[in-house]
């Protein structure tokens, strides 16, 4: 039986390749749109909406996914179009990427007149050092960003950054800025405080590692704080014949069998929805 507390879903719309550099994806197997019809139809039989952060490159070569996604109810929002780190990128770069981005999708959805609202960043690279995207993000229109994860890995973390959603300003991304108007949706970690440290526990390759017990306990202390949980995936986790090359991480290719299982009990122990929903935004 679900919790009665409504928490955030995300889905990372990219293939199983999409950690490459760009101009090797035309050479690898292409299995997006199965995989995310599969994400999709799960979400579909557990009545459960989510915020699809879909690549710029996918839409544009697979625009029926992205109208089933919507036609469904989903959240489309953004991951930019090429999924490089925004540290591997000028300022004008990444402006130009998430521009692209937008267009394609909002020509996709935007018969009705409906606008793309959050973004997601490649690889969560929004940290202390590329805290300038915040400013662009806010320029572009856009009403949230869903990149802060408060852990501190060899990739990516902001580990000083507040818990749960936050008002951010790029002077200071660890900070809650009431007055500010664009809003942080930060990954769920489980807080250890006598050791200062945070696990992540928000889904990815986090759910394929830990024990499903541990990543339930996790959520409903969340949920008990009356704080809203944030989780995600990917589709090519839901997928995994997917081909195995070594140009990817063994993380990548972790316990790829036990991520449909996992997502599915955890839609049935928790209730999600989209960050639109969740937040009120329109």
């Amino acid at each position: 039986m679900a919790i009665n507390f409504t928490n955030i879903l995300q889905v990372d719309v990219e293939d199983w390749y999409c950690d490459l550099d760009i101009k090797n994806w035309e050479s690898q197997e292409d299995r997006v749109v199965e995989s995310t019809n599969k994400v999709l139809d799960i979400l579909r039989e557990a009545n459960t909406l989510a915020t699809f952060f879909v690549l710029g490159y996918e839409a544009e070569h697979h625009p029926e996914l992205v109208k089933r996604i919507k036609k469904e109810g989903h959240e489309i929002a953004t991951h930019g179009y090429a999924h490089r780190p925004i540290m591997k990128e000028t300022p004008r770069e990444f402006e130009d990427d998430l521009l692209r981005s937008i267009k394609i999708l909002e020509e996709i959805i935007g018969a009705e007149g409906e606008r793309v609202l959050g973004y997601r960043a490649p690889r969560f690279s929004i940290t202390e050092e590329t805290s300038w995207v915040i400013d662009i993000l806010k320029q572009t229109g856009l009403k949230y960003d869903s990149s802060v994860f408060p852990v501190k890995t060899h990739l990516y973390g902001v580990p000083r950054a507040p818990l749960f959603p936050y008002h951010i300003s790029s002077s200071n991304i660890m900070i809650d800025y009431p007055a500010e108007d664009f809003l942080e949706i930060p990954l769920s970690v489980y807080e250890i405080p006598a050791i200062s440290m945070n696990i992540p526990v928000a889904g990815g390759f986090y759910l394929r590692f830990f024990p499903y017990p541990f990543i339930k306990y996790a959520l409903r202390k969340i949920n008990r704080q009356n704080q809203v949980a944030v989780c995600y995936i990917h589709p090519w986790e839901l997928d995994p014949q997917h081909p195995k090359i070594h140009s990817l991480g063994w993380y990548h290719y972790w316990r790829l069998a036990s991520t449909e299982k996992k997502f599915r009990q955890l839609l049935r122990d928790f209730q999600f929805t989209s960050v639109s929903r969740r937040m009120n935004l329109g």
